[in-house]
C-alpha cells in the first residue's frame, strides 16, 4: 500500500484561520516525494487556486490544486467569485459549508441562517443556477459542502441539467450532512460522486476516525461511485499525509480489493479533478 498516483480532493492546510498541520508548502513537497497524482487545498473562508499557484512555483512539480468554498466571507453563492477563482487557475468549487443553512441551523447558532440552495418553492434558487452555470462553463468540480440532504437531491440533478459535468457529494456521513444510503444511491445513479473522508468531529468536537461507517456506505452505495478523500490538517486528527496512508490501509485489512481502492482513491478523484 502506498501514495503513488493517490489524488486526495480535501485537505485543510494552512494559513487558515484555525491550527492546522500541515502548511502548503509541506504538503506539496510530501505529495511530490509520495508520487501522488494530485491534493486539493480547501479553506472555508478564502479561495485557494492562488495558494495551489504559489506552492507549484515553490515546489516545482508538485501536483497541488485549489478552488473556492461559497461561504458568506466570499459573498455566498457568488458567481463572479466562480468567475475569479475559475480563471486563477482553480479546479473545485464546493456549495457553502459552515455558512450553509443546513449547517447553520445544525449547530444552532442564534440569529443566524446561512446560506439556502433552494427557493421558496424548493427548487434550485437563482443565485444556485448562476453559479451552476460558471462551474460548466469553466469545466470546474462541483462539491455539495454542507447542504442538507433535501438541498443535495435538488441542486445535483439541477448542476448535471445545467452543463456540470461533475459532481461530488461532501462528506454524506457527515453529522452536518446525514445523507441517507438511500439519498446516496439515488445522486449516484444520476452520475454524481460520494466523497468518504477520514474522520468527522462528534457534537463534543471530539474527532473520531470514520472508517466503519464509510464502509458500510460504500458497500451499499458502490465503489465505482465512490471517492476517498483526508478532510485532515487538523491537530486532533493524524498528520497529513500519513493518516490518508492509514484510511487506505485500513480499507485494504477490511475486505476491500486493491482494484477497489484504486478506483476509489486513484481513478475517480483523478477524474473528477481532470489530471
Amino acid at each position: 500500500m502506498n501514495l503513488q498516483g493517490v489524488v486526495d480532493l480535501h485537505l485543510h492546510s494552512a494559513p487558515d484561520v484555525r491550527p492546522r498541520s500541515v502548511d502548503d508548502l509541506t504538503a506539496a513537497r510530501a505529495a511530490l516525494a509520495q508520487g501522488m497524482g494530485g491534493v486539493v487545498i480547501k479553506n472555508h473562508l478564502a479561495p485557494t487556486a492562488d495558494r495551489a499557484a504559489v506552492a507549484r512555483l515553490a515546489v516545482p512539480g508538485a501536483p497541488v490544486y485549489g478552488g473556492i468554498v461559497l461561504n458568506p466571507s466570499v459573498g455566498g453563492l457568488n458567481p463572479d467569485a466562480v468567475e475569479a477563482c475559475a480563471r486563477a487557475g482553480g479546479r473545485v468549487v464546493w456549495l457553502p459549508t459552515f455558512g450553509a443553512a443546513h449547517h447553520v441551523r445544525q449547530d444552532t447558532h442564534p440569529g443566524a441562517t446561512g446560506v439556502g440552495l433552494l427557493d421558496a418553492r424548493g427548487r434550485a434558487s437563482r443565485d444556485l443556477q448562476a453559479v451552476l452555470e460558471v462551474v460548466a462553463a469553466h469545466g470546474l468540480l462541483l462539491a455539495t459542502g454542507h447542504a442538507s440532504p433535501a438541498e443535495t437531491l435538488v441542486a445535483v440533478p439541477e448542476a448535471f441539467a445545467r452543463g456540470v459535468r461533475r459532481v461530488l457529494v461532501t462528506h454524506p456521513e457527515n453529522r452536518m450532512v446525514a445523507m441517507t444510503h438511500e439519498d446516496q444511491a439515488m445522486v449516484a445513479s444520476q452520475g454524481a460522486f460520494l466523497e468518504r473522508v477520514y474522520a468527522q468531529p462528534g457534537p463534543d468536537g471530539q474527532w473520531a476516525p470514520n472508517f466503519a461507517v464509510n464502509a458500510d456506505a460504500i458497500r451499499v452505495v458502490g465503489v465505482a461511485s465512490t471517492v476517498i478523500a483526508s478532510d485532515l490538517g487538523q491537530p486532533e486528527n493524524p498528520v497529513w499525509p500519513d493518516g490518508l496512508y492509514q484510511y487506505l490501509a485500513w480499507l485494504h485489512t477490511a475486505g476491500f480489493t486493491a482494484s477497489e481502492i484504486d478506483t476509489m482513491c486513484r481513478t475517480n478523484p483523478a477524474n473528477l479533478l481532470g489530471v
